[in-house]
């Protein structure tokens, strides 16, 4: 019976009580990859059902004189208590918001509310990568499969569009009162049609306020098999077709249908149509990635905060 219930115990120590975010190194994986909004509560149930089979062995050990009671008795009690801290976690993202992806849930990479600190702007929702390089990413865009266009004006590019739960622009009102918070790096991950994926890390992202036109402030390139693209987008205003604040002497956010921080033009936009090729390289497209401008098939930007 011993090794029947210390089977059982290490199991769903094991499943459930092993750490997803700490300084260790955590394993590298795909990003968006976690659990869902619509799965948490599957996953309340689940904790629930196992607090309830821990209580039951509790019981059946203190009936049995033959079981070193006192050692497993232990174990369980350092289970319940880390399963609760679980639940408590999961159980506050319901009608709560937190200060950045940092502050939340760990274990899960999923949608929250946050409300940047010292900022008067109301809570809002974002997509929150945890399982990504330790985790603790707000995305501030998102594509993958085309669904939703970004050939907008400047009001939508500084309120944003879409859903976090899919594609979307977190808008460029947000990224400016996130960014001015905080001290923040920006993770660009770039996948092509054939399935390779590469990377750009920059170790300072900041967006100016809508006085500025939003203006991108981006710190020196870190690594990243992606190369820095963004470079030429330094220093510069946010341009829509409706608001031409480049340096060419047409509109390039007109040209390539969408906004972005242009300058003369560009060597990078992510914000591009979602095509595979065009001869006018109007596509989402970061010329380090192959050293060209035609499409690629998913790009997310992502921003943390730097640890002091």
């Amino acid at each position: 019976m011993i090794g029947a219930v210390l089977t059982f115990i290490c199991c769903h120590l094991v499943l459930c009580c092993s750490p997803v975010r700490a300084n260790d190194t955590a394993s590298e994986t795909e990003p968006f990859q976690g659990l869902k909004t619509n799965l948490m509560f599957q996953v309340l149930k689940r904790l629930d059902e196992i607090d309830q089979r821990i209580s039951h062995l509790e019981r059946r050990i203190q009936s049995n004189h033959h079981v070193a009671t006192a050692i497993i008795t232990d174990k369980l009690e350092g289970i319940s208590d880390k399963l609760e801290r679980i639940n408590k976690t999961i159980r506050q993202n319901v009608g709560t918001y937190y200060g950045s992806c940092h502050e939340a849930p760990a274990m899960l990479s999923d949608v929250y509310t946050i409300k940047p600190p010292a900022s008067s702007v109301a809570p809002f929702r974002v997509y929150c990568e945890q399982g990504y390089r330790k985790g603790g990413w707000i995305v501030l865009s998102r594509r993958f499969d085309g669904s939703l266009n970004f050939t907008r004006d400047w009001i939508d590019y500084r309120d944003g569009f879409g859903s976090p739960e899919g594609e979307y622009w977190l808008g460029l009102e947000k990224m400016h009162r996130i960014t001015s918070s905080d001290y923040f790096q920006l993770l660009v991950h770039l996948k092509d049609y054939d399935g390779t994926v590469k990377t750009a890390l920059y170790d300072e992202f900041e967006i100016g306020n809508e006085s500025t036109g939003y203006r991108l402030h981006l710190g020196p390139f870190v690594e990243g098999a992606a190369k820095d693209s963004l470079r030429a987008s330094a220093g510069m205003k946010f341009s829509t077709p409706d608001r031409d604040n480049d340096e060419h002497p047409g509109c390039c956010a007109s040209y390539y249908a969408s906004g972005w921080w242009y300058r003369n033009c560009m060597n990078a936009n992510l914000n591009g149509l979602y095509r595979r090729s065009d001869p006018h390289n109007a596509t989402m497209n970061w010329f380090g990635f192959r050293d060209d401008l035609q499409g690629l098939k998913e790009a997310t930007m992502m921003i943390r905060e730097v640890s002091s």
